[in-house]
């Protein structure tokens, strides 16, 4: 099994910010929490967009077109990720935003 670290991208967007602060605070969203990757066919930007939600549904954001490709593909295929929380920076002044780290195994 293979596996790789990646940061999450597009969290300023669309109040993703006050959501990961809400789940950060509420100890939801820490080292080792599961994630799921979708692949989002319908997207009108990126046709190999991947997006990053929790257990429960809410995007945090998505995987980076740099790399997406081919993990779009996979799951339209069937293949399996195992995502989880690497780590949460960011939001110390309320002009720094939330970043997610996420480690992406397969």
């Amino acid at each position: 099994m293979g596996s790789f670290y990646t940061k999450i991208v597009g969290v300023t967007f669309e109040n993703r910010q006050r959501l990961i602060s809400r789940l950060n605070r509420n100890n939801k969203l820490t080292p080792g929490t599961p994630l799921t990757l979708v692949a989002e066919i319908d997207n009108a930007y990126d046709k190999y967009a991947v997006k990053v939600v929790t257990m429960d549904g809410e995007q945090l954001g998505y995987i980076s077109k740099e790399i997406n490709q081919d993990i779009h593909n996979n799951l339209i295929r069937g293949h399996k990720y195992y995502v989880t929380v690497g780590s949460v920076s960011g939001g110390q002044s309320e002009d720094q935003n939330y970043g997610v780290n996420i480690k992406v195994e397969y």
